[in-house]
C-alpha cells in the first residue's frame, strides 16, 4: 500500500472570493474601456477574473515556481478565446457566456493540477525509498 503525501486540499471558493477576483480583474477591463476595447474588456476581464480564481483556490502552491509556471501557461491558452469569441454580437445574453467561462475556469484549474500532478510524480520518482 502506498502512503498519500499530505496535500492540502484547494480552498472552498464562494462568494466573496469570486467577487474578489473579479474586482482584482477590474483594472484589465478600465485599460481595455481607456483603449476603446470595451467588448474584448469584459472578455479580457472575465478571463483575468477567473485566473485569479484559480489562484485563490489553489493558494496553498503559490511558493512553487511550477505553479506560476502553470498559470502563465493557462493565460497564455486563454489569447484564442478572447479573440474569437464574439464578445460584441448583441443577440447573446450573460448567460450564454456561462458555458464559456466554465470550460476557461476549468483550463486554467486543469493546467495547474496538471502541474502539480507531474511535480508532484516526478518527485516520488526521484526520492530513494
Amino acid at each position: 500500500m502506498k502512503v498519500m503525501n499530505n496535500q492540502t486540499s484547494p480552498r472552498v471558493l464562494t462568494r466573496k472570493s469570486a467577487l474578489l477576483a473579479m474586482l482584482l480583474a477590474s483594472p484589465v477591463l478600465l485599460l481595455c474601456i481607456f483603449l476603446g476595447k470595451v467588448e474584448e474588456g469584459f472578455g479580457v476581464w472575465a478571463c483575468a477574473g477567473l485566473v485569479i480564481l484559480a489562484i485563490i483556490a489553489r493558494w496553498d502552491l503559490r511558493g512553487s515556481a511550477w505553479f506560476w509556471l502553470a498559470v502563465l501557461i493557462a493565460s497564455l491558452l486563454q489569447i484564442p478565446f478572447v479573440l474569437f469569441v464574439p464578445w460584441q454580437n448583441r443577440h447573446m445574453s450573460f448567460v450564454s457566456f456561462l458555458p464559456f467561462g466554465f470550460l476557461d475556469y476549468g483550463m486554467v484549474y486543469g493546467c495547474i493540477k496538471l502541474a502539480e500532478k507531474w511535480i508532484t510524480r516526478s518527485k516520488e520518482g526521484s526520492s530513494p525509498n
